[in-house]
C-alpha cells in the first residue's frame, strides 16, 4: 500500500466500495442520493458529499459530467480490487454446471480452447479468450459491441487485439501459463495501447498432463471483479484437478 493510500479514511473505503459496486451494477455515475437511500452509512448526505470530494482529490473517483454522480477512476478500481473487495462465493448450482461442463470438456479434448473461452462468455457475459498451445480462440466480442458502458473507441481496441491474439499468445503463454492464482489489470495496466480503457482478468491453467494454458476475460471497468476473479479461479482449480474432478462429480 502506497502512502498516498494510507490517506483514506475507514468511512471513505466504505464509500469508495459502495460506488464502485454501484456502478458495476448500473453501469452510470453514482451520485450521494444514491449511496443514502441503500448504504447504511449513518452520516447526513452533506457529509457524504464532502466525503466524495475529497475522494475526488484523491484521484479514486471523477466526475464526467458537472450534474452528474461520480465514477471510479482507475486507481479506485485498483484499491477496490486490492483492498476492499469480498470474494463471493459460487452457488451449488453453479458450482455443479460448471463441473458438468468441463467434464465434458475433458472428455472430448477437441476445440477445448474453444469450449473453454464459450464457457466462460456465457457465465460472465465478457469477451474471453483461451490459449493453448495448438489452439487459440476467442468468443463473446458481442457482449463487448452491446454494452453501453463500453465506448466504442474500447470496443474497436479489444475487436483488434481479438483478431492480432496470436500474435500475443507466445508471450501470455511465457508470462501467465500455469500460474493459476488470477491476475486483473485495469485501464493503462494492461498496455495493450496508450489508450486501453477496460478490464483485462487473466489465468494460467495447469493441467494433469502437463498442458499449460491461459484463459482471460475482457470487459468494462465496470464488470463484477468479485464473481468473475473467483469464476476463473475456480475453472482453474476444477481443470487442474484432472481425473479427480470427473470422479468427484461422478461420486456426487
Amino acid at each position: 500500500m502506497t502512502s498516498e493510500e494510507t490517506q483514506i479514511s475507514a468511512r471513505q473505503a466504505k464509500i469508495l466500495a459502495a460506488i464502485v459496486k454501484e456502478n458495476c451494477e448500473s453501469g452510470q455515475p453514482v451520485a450521494s442520493g444514491d449511496l443514502v437511500e441503500k448504504y447504511n452509512f449513518n452520516v447526513s448526505s452533506p457529509t457524504i458529499r464532502n466525503e466524495m470530494q475529497s475522494l475526488e482529490k484523491m484521484d479514486y473517483i471523477f466526475q464526467p459530467h458537472t450534474s452528474s454522480g461520480r465514477v471510479p477512476t482507475d486507481k479506485g478500481f485498483r484499491y477496490f480490487v486490492n483492498q476492499l473487495m469480498d470474494r463471493v462465493k459460487l452457488t451449488v448450482k453453479e458450482q455443479d454446471n460448471l463441473k458438468r461442463e468441463l467434464v465434458k470438456l475433458q472428455m472430448v479434448h477437441i476445440e477445448m480452447s474453444r469450449r473453454l473461452a464459450k464457457l466462460l462468455s456465457e457465465h460472465t457475459s465478457q469477451a474471453s479468450f483461451a490459449i493453448f498451445p495448438e489452439e487459440v480462440s476467442t468468443v463473446g466480442l458481442s457482449n463487448i459491441l452491446d454494452n453501453p458502458a463500453l465506448p466504442a473507441e474500447d470496443a474497436k481496441e479489444i475487436a483488434q487485439f481479438f483478431d492480432n491474439i496470436d500474435e500475443h499468445a507466445e508471450k501470455m503463454m511465457t508470462d501467465y501459463g500455469g500460474k493459476t492464482k488470477a491476475q486483473t489489470f485495469i485501464g493503462k495496466e494492461i498496455q495493450l495501447s496508450k489508450k486501453s480503457d477496460y478490464s483485462m482478468i487473466v489465468s494460467g491453467l495447469q493441467l494433469p498432463s502437463g498442458k499449460k494454458g491461459v484463459i482471460g476475460l475482457i470487459g468494462p471497468k465496470s464488470m463484477k471483479y468479485e464473481k468473475n476473479l473467483t469464476l476463473m479461479e475456480y475453472i482453474s482449480k476444477l481443470l487442474g484437478g484432472g481425473a479427480a474432478v470427473v470422479m468427484l462429480f461422478l461420486i456426487k
